[in-house]
């Protein structure tokens, strides 16, 4: 699980942004596991989000978030408690990252140029000045084998 982190990590940083798979706009590709736990898939390149664009998300488009824009997603995200999956495969192994794990990284990275509109200024991480670099034990792999991918309705 680590390797596949690093190097998902390693290739976004290049590019500070990440690849999903969208229905229409704002409306992203999901999976959910057998205990009703819901992700959404991120990839590090439009190529290999495109790679798992079949089955359930049979005509999806690729769209790109900068880190920026990430950042205040992820927050969005670990209030309605959803997750990242990290370059899910089409075989339905699925590496989680919490959301707000995942957004405590990426914050240190992201250059604050997405407000959305009357956006109020809140710096909920900043209470220790300390941003931890690895991921905590809420970061896990999984395997729901055939039939992982859900659409997003």
């Amino acid at each position: 699980m680590k390797n596949k982190i690093e190097q998902f990590t390693n290739a976004i940083l290049e590019t500070r942004r990440v690849w999903l798979l969208e229905a229409k706009e704002g409306f992203f590709a999901m999976l959910e596991d057998n205990d009703g736990n819901s992700y959404v898939p991120l990839w590090e390149s439009a190529e290999a989000a495109l790679n798992n664009a079949g089955g359930e998300w049979e005509g999806y488009t690729t769209a790109h978030m900068g880190f920026s824009e990430l950042e205040h997603w992820l927050k969005e995200l670990a209030i309605d408690e959803i997750d990242i999956a990290v370059s899910p495969e089409k075989e339905g192994e699925i590496t989680a990252l919490a959301s707000s794990n995942f957004r405590k990284w990426v914050k240190k990275y992201s250059d604050n140029s997405y407000k959305e509109p009357d956006e109020e200024e809140e710096d909920d991480d900043e209470d220790s000045g300390i941003i931890e670099t690895e991921f905590g034990p809420d970061d896990k792999s999984f395997d729901y084998g055939e039939g992982w991918a859900q659409p997003w309705q």
